[in-house]
């Protein structure tokens, strides 16, 4: 591993489980035992290194999307093994790595979250569609405007003050919005898959 994929995954190690705000690029450099000058001559400022650390994120996640969806029986366990994964993620996401990254990086936030959300549209349609070859999902369905409607319902994620993060965790809002989201586009054939699942 060459040293920039090594700060890239290390700190963004530590901005997940610390949060953002708290991890400065000397304790990045103290933690790696890697010089601040030789950080900066690869990274321009914090903004840069937290995009690249996302990126990267963004990266893996669809790596493991991809196998999930090879090794899986038929769509709806795909997206049900999809579901788990990232609940099981979301739980041990510290949630200041959210309040900081919106809060004190909100240009990084967003346009990285801008191209994820564009790449997860494009895999929904895809999966929708073949689900409903399939018979999995209902033919009546519109896999555009399903992919759009469950987009825009995860960016309540975000929204602390309909659920403040004392009260809820973030794998549990993401939960009950996914699963609900799967029972209501399967058919009587995908819900004897979800029932599986034991959701």
């Amino acid at each position: 591993m060459d040293t920039k994929q090594r700060i890239i995954e290390e700190s963004l190690n530590l901005f997940l489980h610390f949060g953002i705000k708290s991890i400065t690029m000397d304790s990045i450099s103290e933690t790696l035992g890697i010089s601040k000058r030789t950080i900066y001559e690869l990274f321009k400022d914090k903004d840069d290194l937290l995009k690249n650390c996302i990126e990267y994120k963004i990266i893996e996640s669809e790596k493991e999307n991809q196998k999930i969806i090879k090794n899986s029986e038929n769509v709806i366990d795909a997206f049900l093994t999809h579901i788990k994964r990232n609940v099981e993620i979301m739980k041990v996401i510290n949630p200041l790595f959210f309040f900081d990254a919106k809060k004190y990086h909100p240009e990084v936030f967003k346009l990285t979250g801008q191209e994820h959300k564009n790449k997860g549209c494009k895999q929904i349609i895809e999966l929708v569609s073949q689900g409903k070859k399939d018979g999995f999902i209902r033919s009546e369905i519109n896999e555009d405007i399903i992919a759009k409607l469950i987009t825009e319902q995860f960016k309540i994620l975000g929204n602390d003050d309909l659920f403040p993060p004392d009260k809820y965790s973030k794998s549990e809002i993401f939960e009950n919005i996914a699963v609900n989201f799967i029972r209501g586009i399967a058919t009587e054939k995908g819900l004897a898959v979800v029932n599986k699942h034991r959701f």
